[in-house]
């Protein structure tokens, strides 16, 4: 027999190298319907960019996919194992943007973190590197989780989407009891999101990157490498740079990163030196100068 039920979409984000995850979600999904839909008058539908998006031309690919698919999610899933994914223009990857697009409109986000065994010679050590910040950032911000393959990732996911949907439940009815109680308060609609800043994408070869577009992707790298304090090693900043972005400052005229930095007027540094064998490239840090 036909009921209403009120919609929960969830979208499915995560790089390449979690196939097999990607396609336990919409099965545990499914199970939390087929147990709990009736009762709870909600459903959730699963969503997936290789699905739910269609093709489109006129801005960043990312960009289309969060217009398309992630404005209109209320849920989102984050899977990671070995791959951060490819950077966008804007942020470290694509899933790196959308889990910053829910965050920023304050929208429920899980986020688990494979712990199954892989053969290092497959490890991408740029990816990886750029993996393991992000996640010690998001491990700032909230509870992830890790698992150690499928069963247990099936079975802490389904115990986990259940918690997880009895809070949002129950925050849906008390949202839904005040509007009634107080319809004069109603809101006619969502505020608009902060805008996100887009970077123009420039190649490797191109050289003529301006000073503004130079700081931006300085920023934005230190900012995504930097630890609880702000600070971020001057080597992985070389190696993000180099893998993620097209400043070159070899091509801008300096032999030395930390000398390009000092340029830039934006940084301050420190220096560790962690034992005597210590290589200084190994030791100097830099973060954002903080106004006193």
């Amino acid at each position: 027999m036909p009921f209403d039920a009120k919609v929960f979409k969830v979208l499915i984000a995560s790089p390449g190298d979690v196939g097999d995850e990607r396609n336990v979600i919409p099965e545990i999904i499914n199970e939390w319907n087929a147990v709990s839909a009736l009762q709870t008058k909600a459903i959730l539908m699963p969503i997936k960019w290789e699905s739910h998006s269609a093709p489109l031309l006129g801005n960043r690919p990312q960009a289309i996919i969060n217009n398309q698919l992630v404005d209109d999610c209320d849920i989102l899933v984050g899977v990671f194992w070995t791959r951060i994914g490819t950077h966008t223009g804007v942020s470290i990857s694509g899933t790196a943007e959308e889990i910053e697009q829910f965050t920023t409109k304050d929208k429920p986000v899980m986020l688990y973190f494979s712990q199954s065994p892989v053969d290092p010679e497959k490890i991408e050590i740029d990816q990886f590197t750029v993996l393991r910040t992000f996640k010690d950032k998001m491990r700032l911000k909230g509870l992830t989780e890790s698992y150690s393959g499928i069963p247990d990732f099936r079975q802490k996911f389904s115990r986990q989407l259940a918690i997880n949907m009895n809070s949002i439940l129950a925050q849906t009815a008390e949202l839904i009891a005040k509007d009634k109680k107080n319809t004069s308060k109603r809101t006619v609609g969502p505020a608009n999101p902060p805008e996100t800043i887009k970077i123009p994408i420039a190649t490797a070869e191109d050289r003529n990157i301006s000073k503004s577009q130079i700081n931006d992707y300085l920023t934005r790298a230190v900012a995504t490498l930097a630890d609880s304090d702000g600070w971020a090693s001057v080597a992985a900043l070389g190696k993000y740079l180099k893998t993620y972005t097209p400043v070159d400052y070899k091509i801008l005229g300096f032999e030395k990163l930390n000398k390009f930095l000092d340029s830039t007027n934006l940084f301050e540094t420190k220096a560790e030196q962690k034992s005597s064998r210590a290589k200084a490239a190994d030791s100097a840090y830099v973060r954002l100068k903080r106004i006193s």
